[in-house]
Order: structure tokens, then sequence, then C-alpha cells
């Protein structure tokens, strides 16, 4: 069944701004051993200029900076407090000291929260991140879609441009899943950018998030059930706020950005994030042949 609750739109765009805006970080439950994921990560955060305050026990310094023993201790305004739930730090507490900071998110380092923490944040209006890596969305989120690229001594680099397709099919936010699916059926596709009036890119639709929402096939939806997930527009189903990339980009680029993304699509954008193409995975393998081919014949 399709959750009622969640609106993916909103979420995903909540989460990129927030990491956007973020200076301040307190990182609660920070290991000072480098054999910890979480302090490999943290270091990382601080090459990416953030400012980071680490919350840790029985530790003077870590990582060059000097520790806290809560979060209530740091000085000035945090914007994320991110909580590695395996370390010893006590959760509730964590939570209890970003709402007095005033904390724009908590963030529970790839766990989840207890029903205790997510009822304190809800009712404080803080907002909740649960089960994602915040250096892996900081990444996604905060890197420019145009990265410099390796120049090749041997062939010039191909670009986005030369193989994406110009002009794809596209749905509306308000359109159903009947409609989009009819769309990928006839066209025979597995994404569809999603766009306003004016072709500006505002999500993306594809055969995983179909799979993503519906229901196990040994569970027969009754025909009201059915027609209700049929019914369902884009705007509650859709990846909105897609990675992209420019047209001018590489293929190298783009291929790097599907893979960090587990994405098989990217649309295309110019200007203020208008449509005007797209590249899958299988343009990637056309490319393939294409490059085969063309040493073939040179030998």
């Amino acid at each position: 069944m399709i959750p009622e609750e969640t609106n993916r739109y909103s979420v995903r765009r909540q989460e990129m701004e927030m990491l956007k805006s973020a200076k301040r970080i307190a990182v609660v439950g920070l290991r000072p051993d480098p054999i910890f994921k979480s302090y490999a990560c943290t270091q990382k955060l601080i090459e990416y200029g953030l400012e980071i305050a680490p919350v840790i026990a029985n530790c003077e310094s870590i990582l060059g900076l000097a520790r806290y023993g809560r979060v209530a201790d740091i000085a000035g305004a945090i914007d994320i407090v991110q909580f590695y739930t395996d370390g010893k730090a006590a959760m509730t507490q964590a939570a209890l000291d970003a709402i007095a900071k005033e904390a724009k998110a908590f963030w529970v380092e790839s766990g989840a929260a207890s029903d205790e923490v997510r009822a304190l944040l809800k009712n404080a209006g803080v907002c909740l991140v649960e089960y994602l890596s915040l250096l892996e969305e900081y990444e996604k989120y905060c890197s420019t879609r145009t990265e410099t690229a390796v120049v090749s001594q041997i062939e010039p680099l191909r670009h986005v441009s030369e193989r994406m397709t110009r002009y794809p099919v596209t749905v509306t936010p308000s359109a159903s899943i009947e409609s989009a699916l009819e769309k990928m059926k006839k066209g025979q596709f597995r994404h569809l950018p999603v766009v306003d009036e004016n072709n500006h890119l505002l999500g993306m639709f594809s055969d995983r998030d179909l799979r993503l929402m519906y229901p196990s096939p040994s569970f027969e939806p009754d025909e009201k059930a059915h027609e209700k997930f049929a019914a369902a527009a884009m705007a509650d189903v859709a990846t909105f706020s897609p990675v992209s990339i420019l047209p001018d980009a590489t293929l190298e680029n783009a291929a790097d950005l599907m893979l960090r993304w587990n994405v098989e699509a990217l649309p295309v954008v110019a200007g203020d994030d208008h449509l005007v193409g797209i590249i899958t995975s299988s343009d990637f393998l056309k490319e393939f042949i294409a490059h085969g081919e063309q040493n073939s014949m040179r030998h």
C-alpha cells in the first residue's frame, strides 16, 4: 500500500536545504579511535569546511578539536546534532539538548530513534533523520553537478549532450500512477521526469519507485485498494529534487553521479532546472558498444 503520511517531496527538499545551510554540527557518540566509522566520517566533514563540535566522554581532544561533555555545553548555535548509536551516549539526553539548542535536525546516524526521542522531537518541531549517513547525504546534496574530469591523452571526452535522449516524455505532479505507467509501457522506458507547466524539473518516477510502493505478490489487494493505488498522484509517490546533470558535463561525470546515487537515470537540465533531456544506464551500454566498434575499425 502507499504510505499515506510520507511526502517524499517535502522530506527530501527539507533535508537538502538543511544540509546546504548547515555550518555547525555537534557529533554525539564520536569514537576516538581511527578504526571506527564515526572518526573517519567526522574527519571528512571537517575537510569539507564544516565546524564540528565533538561530544565525547573521557577524552581531552579529538581530531585537534576541544571536546564537550554535552551538547548543552557548546557555546552558540548548532544546526545539526548527529548521534552515533554505537557509542555510549544517551540518546534521550542528546535529543533534549538538541531541542534546547534549537537545532534544525537530530540525525541518528545509520540507525533509528527510540519512540521517546521521536515523540520529543516531533513535539518540539525538530526534524528527525534516521537510517542515513550524514556524510554521504552531504556529499550528494552539496557537491556540484559538474566536476573536473580527468583529461584523456588518447581520445576527446564525450559529453552528456552527445548521448542523452532529448525532449523526453514527462508527467506533471498531478498525473496519476496509472497514466504514468501507460506512458512508460507505450514508450518502453522505465523513468519519467516530473515537471511543472514550464518544463522545470521537479522530480523523477521510475519502476523502482513502483516496486517499493506496490504490495508484496503474496498480498492480494481488493479492488478498492487497487483503484486507490492507481489513482495516486505523482506528487505523493515520485522522488522529488532528484540529482541532475548539465548537458556539457562529461559522460564520466554522469557515470560517477549515477554510481554515487545508485540511480539508473539522470535528468539533464539547463538554466534554471529546465529539462532538456535524460541519460540512462542503457545509453551507457550503447556508448560502450559504439566505442568497441570504433576501436575494432581502427584495428
